[in-house]
């Protein structure tokens, strides 16, 4: 089995390009050679076990197989990202789409039929004529005069989620992309060169300035990640380093590639998931103060939050009933200390529920993006005709980032607010003497109750970020291009939400487990996940009395105790080392100097 990807070889098709079987026919000029065996961390040897490739720590089950060209989801995007799905291609039903497609751009270009981004320009230059001699470097100038993205490089798992999302509407067979081109970004993703793709550029009109850097390694140009190392090379070495050679691309090769969205909707696929898990870890996190606090429960009464059947609340009220079931909060051993509690516990399941409600939307919008045809021009197969759209437009994904973020803000709201009611617990819990004994005496971590302001700062940052972004495009493309939803930058500034959500959390579990500690030692009984994650977060305190550490050892064991891992396998934060720090100093008296 090759590297990642499992081929499917199926019957010959004989119409059109044919796609490339590896060993079947000596490979043309500028072909990606194929290897087998197991070239790339997205599959390692299959006998090495459930070892993860991306952290090396034990997985939780054998990996999945995902089908390209079918219904790929968010999940599926993400697990072939972190290498916990491999890839299987129906090579004949690919064949057969594309071929059908490149049937139709074989016939327009002898006919000369006026084409965008075939026989003529693209944007401003769309009425431009490229003349039959000059359509191959038109290819290669796409490329590079659209190669204007810039900043720092995307990871190799963003890169693997581009590649895998461009390959999957390619093979709908709507682009009219040559085999050759589905062929190489299998390559690419096979033998994990994957393209060092710049974090800035795109408006959300096609990803048009970074898909270019992938196409530039296709070139050899351009920069990739070297296979299965967090090291850059220019792209013709980083081909070389897989037994690769750059690509010749055909007509209409290059607007296939560019002319999508493929980064955007990767992209968001990956947030969408790892918001999704934050959801799950916020709820938990919530039972967790539940039990410090003694709250009430009734307002997680099943029947109550049925009367107002909401999938989002019922499904939060569900999680913390089964996170707290067994503890002697929840069997009536231990009273409720009030009648009735702060509308920030109270609201857990509507609040957290409103987001779970928006992740679900997501996941289906994506769906539909990851399972489309979204070019332009449209290559209608049935009909013979190319037909000009704005399918381009995503829109509805970047209004539905921009939702997400509000109600992201909205459960950071929640969360600060009981940070507040944890650190009161905690100090009318303690006398000042009984406090500053504990400090002269304590042995280990020590939970500062000023971590309350450092909830108010990330709350705040929250809702800064929460901003709509979607309605701040420009108008590019010398007027012609006058709309733009700004998915994109949509998409990556919630990853900088969840950064802040997930340090929320952690503030709050570690507060509510130091109440616990403080006030209910081991006499009292928690619900078994609850105890669980108390205990995991006692053990995090213990690596460290840095507080800044401290709070990413939580992060981390939050994260695992969700998963079911092994705490034993938690990776220390990550210190930059001196000669990161220094560069950090340089390059910021280079700014001030």
């Amino acid at each position: 089995m090759t590297a990642g990807v499992r081929v499917d070889p199926g019957p010959a098709v004989s119409s059109g390009v044919p796609l490339r079987v590896p060993d079947e026919r000596p490979l043309g000029l500028g072909e990606f050679p194929l290897a087998a065996g197991p070239l790339s961390p997205l599959e390692p040897n299959p006998s090495a076990g459930l070892a993860c490739p991306t952290t090396g720590g034990r997985m939780n089950a054998a990996r999945r197989v995902v089908r390209l060209g079918s219904g790929l989801t968010p999940e599926d995007v993400a697990d072939v990202a972190i290498g916990h799905a491999v890839v299987e291609v129906d090579r004949a039903a690919v064949e057969a789409r594309l071929a059908a497609a490149r049937a139709l751009v074989k016939d327009a270009l002898e006919a000369g039929v006026p084409t965008y981004g075939l026989n003529r320009g693209l944007g401003p230059l769309r009425n431009s004529e490229i003349p039959p001699e000059l359509i191959g470097d038109f290819q290669r100038y796409v490329i590079v005069s659209h190669a204007a993205a810039i900043g720092s490089p995307l990871s190799r798992i963003e890169g693997r989620a581009a590649l895998l999302a461009r390959l999957n509407t390619l093979a709908a067979g709507a682009s009219g992309a040559s085999a050759g081109l589905f062929d190489g970004l299998l390559a690419l993703l096979q033998h994990d060169v994957i393209p060092a793709i710049p974090d800035q550029g795109s408006v959300g009109a096609g990803d048009l300035s970074q898909l270019a850097s992938i196409g530039q390694v296709l070139l050899g140009a351009g920069r990739a990640w070297l296979p299965g190392r967090d090291q850059m090379a220019p792209g013709d070495e980083a081909l070389a380093a897989a037994g690769l050679e750059p690509l010749r691309l055909e007509a209409k090769d290059s607007l296939a590639l560019v002319g999508s969205n493929a980064l955007s909707v990767a992209t968001a696929s990956l947030t969408q998931r790892r918001a999704t898990l934050v959801a799950e870890r916020a709820d938990l996190v919530a039972a967790l103060t539940i039990e410090a606090l003694g709250a009430n429960l009734s307002p997680f009464d099943e029947a109550a939050l049925a009367a107002r059947p909401h999938p989002g609340q019922q499904a939060s009220g569900r999680r913390v009933r089964a996170a707290v079931a067994g503890g002697d909060l929840a069997e009536g051993r231990r009273t409720a200390t009030s009648l009735q509690d702060a509308v920030s516990l109270r609201t857990i399941p509507q609040v957290h529920g409103a987001l779970l409600d928006q992740l679900d939307q997501l996941e289906q919008l994506l769906t539909v993006e990851l399972n489309c045809a979204p070019d332009n021009p449209y290559l209608d197969v049935e009909r013979g005709v190319f037909v000009s759209n704005g399918n381009f437009s995503i829109t509805g994904l970047a209004v539905g980032f921009d939702a997400l973020r509000i109600a992201l803000a909205h459960q950071a709201l929640l969360a600060e607010r009981r940070v507040a009611l944890l650190v009161t617990q905690l100090r009318q819990g303690r006398t000042l003497a009984d406090q500053v004994q504990a400090v002269t005496v304590a042995t280990g971590y020590v939970t500062p109750v000023i971590l309350a302001q450092t909830a108010s700062t990330l709350v705040a940052q929250a809702k800064h970020l929460a901003s709509p972004i979607s309605l701040t495009g420009t108008t590019v493309g010398d007027g012609v291009e006058d709309h733009s939803s700004m998915a994109y930058p949509s998409v990556r500034v919630t990853e900088q939400v969840l950064d802040v959500v997930e340090q929320l959390l952690a503030i709050e579990a570690l507060l509510a487990a130091t109440v616990i500690s403080v006030h209910h030692g081991r006499e009292t009984v928690l619900g078994a996940p609850v105890e669980r994650l108390r205990a995991a977060i006692i053990e995090a305190t213990g690596r460290t009395r840095v507080t800044a550490e401290v709070i990413d050892w939580v992060i981390e064991a939050l994260r695992r105790e969700q998963r079911g891992d092994d705490l034993a396998e938690m990776r220390a934060p990550r210190v930059p080392p001196p000669v990161t720090i220094h560069d950090q100093e340089v390059g910021r008296h280079d700014q001030l100097h």
